[in-house]
């Protein structure tokens, strides 16, 4: 379980490591000024991305080496790398946000011009004069046409009689109807294209908020817009960045000191031995040593040894069982005649 957890780790870290990679480089190469010097500026980028995520597992390795110059050295080679990535993932972060937002205000600017040409046309249909349809109108012009006064007024270009020219008056006003009535169909044909317009606008999001994630969080937090917008933008870019940085250190368990795995058990100290214990830490010698300080200085070896040590009564008699057989003269509780041989184990009894 813990080998298959890590192993998504990994893939998690590499692809945040391409994630970053990505960010600056796309970023530094649009500072080029020929697309050569981009593409220079952001492979540079990119590479430094990589090292900067390789940067800590090189440091571990020189601490565990005790090359403390050489992972000295590594940190402020990632200290920099990383300041210098999260500084291009901040621009390019904002750059996006910024078209995006910019994109979106467009789409709303384009909506209100369009609304207004769509009333502006609607204003002018209703201020047009009353008519009828223009097929009307056209079979009414072509029947006053048929008028032996059509001939006579030489198509109403020369009308000198008074009925002539109410004849003519009333051809005109025909002409005037039927040019109302096509700019009506003009207008209506314009305003459906204005409607699908706007319809497309809104499917886009036109009208609505260009950044409602700020908007929402500016008002619980009660912060400027521009601030909570800086805030975001950041804060992708440390999501990146954190990830791409010590994300693949973590994940691949340099963060943990020695192998990963059970911790073996440790096997039980054996028993110290009285005999090795009086061959060793005991030499003869004019002085006394009470059952105490024997005791003491057993404890001690034990210790120094890495033995466990008896319980006290259980050594005090096998230790009486040695001075006797060993021919160790005992008066008054006290042994005769032996003292402590190791300055440490003379400290301790």
């Amino acid at each position: 379980m813990r080998s298959i957890t890590a192993t998504i780790g990994i893939v998690a870290a590499l692809v945040l490591c391409g994630v970053s990679a990505a960010m600056n480089y796309l970023f530094l190469s649009s500072l080029g000024k020929t697309p050569l010097e981009g593409h220079v500026l952001g492979a540079a980028s990119a590479s430094a991305d990589v090292l900067k995520a390789l940067l800590p597992v090189f440091i571990a390795w020189s601490w565990q080496s005790r090359r403390f110059v050489a992972a000295a050295a590594g940190s402020l080679a990632f200290a920099f790398f990383a300041g210098f990535s999260l500084v291009s993932a901040i621009g390019f972060a904002a750059d996006n946000r910024g078209v995006l937002i910019q994109a979106r205000d467009d789409i709303s600017g384009e909506y209100i011009r369009v609304q207004d040409m769509r009333t502006y046309a609607d204003v002018q249909r209703k201020a047009l004069p009353a008519h009828r349809a223009g097929d009307i109108v056209t079979q009414e012009i072509e029947r006053h046409r048929q008028n032996r006064r059509w001939k006579s007024t030489n198509a109403c270009t020369d009308a000198t009689e008074e009925l002539s020219r109410d004849y003519c008056a009333a051809y005109f006003s025909l002409r005037a109807e039927l040019s109302s009535a096509e700019e009506a169909e003009r207008l209506t044909s314009e305003i459906k294209s204005l409607d699908a317009q706007l319809a497309r606008l809104r499917a886009q999001g036109a009208g609505q908020d260009s950044d409602p994630q700020v908007s929402l969080l500016s008002r619980i937090t009660g912060e400027e817009k521009e601030a909570v917008r800086l805030a975001l933008i950041i804060a992708v870019a440390l999501l990146v960045e954190i990830g791409a940085s010590l994300g693949l250190f973590l994940a691949s368990g340099h963060g943990r000191a020695g192998k990963v795995g059970p911790i073996p058990e440790k096997e039980p100290a054996s028993t110290g031995s009285v005999e090795d214990f009086a061959l060793e830490a005991l030499e003869p010698s004019s002085g006394v040593l009470t059952p105490g300080a024997v005791a003491a200085a057993y404890d001690a070896w034990c210790r120094d040894q890495g033995y466990r040590a008896l319980p006290p009564e259980a050594f005090k008699a096998a230790f009486r069982d040695l001075a006797l057989e060993a021919g160790i003269e005992s008066r008054n509780g006290s042994f005769q005649r032996i003292a402590v041989a190791a300055p440490a184990f003379k400290q301790a009894a």
